[in-house]
């Protein structure tokens, strides 16, 4: 389920869609929770708001039980999946759209993208005007980060280290690079980015931009993994009393009141936490 924004694009960052498992239960269902100030600020035209929903049939058995999904590809056919359907990438082989981005062109397979974005599918099969349009111009996404997400696409994994066994992606590339997945849907993508970020990216240094990365994502595990940094004294200390600290608690109201919650008053400066100074 995603809302369309008032131009008729699907809006992802409005809202979370959520999905019960329908293997557990033939009734199944989704839920789109937002915010109505969200709804009528981005989607609200004439009164009225568009949602586009697309469906998932599980086909049933005797007894009118759901069948079993099926098994899991293992790892070796997974490979051998990526690495035919990167093959027709790189050769252009069946390719039917092109997207335009940030002055590069990529050609893609409609198919594999419908499959691993809902946005995607949406823009591609639905009655969007993209979805008869052989070349698609997208804005506010860099090069390098949707050949990334082309990358993940079509193999399930981000590009492989170099010879020096280093990671090619920095930071900021998988914080850009979470933005589009959540942006687009790809839900096994952000979260890898997420975890990449909690695991080798999260310092002292960088927990001011990963905690506002985190707020405006809905990041809960890059979030925790913020405070659990922040509760160490020390660290608050340094961080603390940093102008780009202070912006963000003024700017984000609720992310002071989570800040405040979070560590009970029990560290140092929390006059910072709750009263942070006018930048006027």
């Amino acid at each position: 389920m995603v809302l369309l924004d008032r131009a008729g694009s699907p809006a992802p960052s409005v809202g979370k869609a959520s999905a019960m498992d329908a293997y557990d239960s033939i009734s199944g269902g989704c839920s789109l929770r937002a915010t109505r100030e969200d709804v009528e600020k981005f989607c609200v035209v004439d009164d009225y708001f568009v949602m586009l929903c697309s469906v998932d049939i599980v086909t049933t058995m005797g007894g009118n039980k759901p069948s079993s999904a099926p098994a899991p590809l293992k790892e070796e056919e997974l490979t051998d999946l990526g690495h035919g359907l990167a093959t027709m990438l790189d050769n252009l082989d069946l390719t039917d759209v092109r997207f335009d981005v940030d002055g590069e062109s990529f050609s893609a397979h409609r198919l594999v993208l419908a499959a691993w974005s809902p946005v995607f599918r949406a823009e591609l099969y639905g009655p969007m005007a993209e979805s008869k349009m052989t070349s698609i111009t997208i804005h506010d996404v860099k090069a390098s980060t949707f050949r990334c997400m082309l990358h993940y696409m079509y193999h399930g994994s981000l590009p492989n280290s170099d010879d020096k066994g280093e990671d090619p992606l920095s930071a900021v590339d998988h914080q850009h690079l979470l933005v589009a997945a959540d942006r687009y849907g790809v839900e096994r993508l952000k979260g890898l980015c997420e975890r990449k970020l909690c695991d080798d990216f999260t310092t002292v240094d960088t927990v001011v931009s990963m905690l506002a990365l985190a707020e405006e994502r809905a990041c809960s595990k890059l979030k925790a993994r913020c405070f659990d940094l922040l509760a160490k004294g020390e660290n608050f200390k340094m961080v603390g009393t940093t102008p780009e600290y202070l912006h963000l608690m003024q700017s984000i109201p609720s992310l002071m009141l989570q800040v405040r919650n979070r560590f009970n008053f029990n560290i140092a400066h929390p006059d910072v936490i709750m009263n942070p100074p006018s930048t006027d």
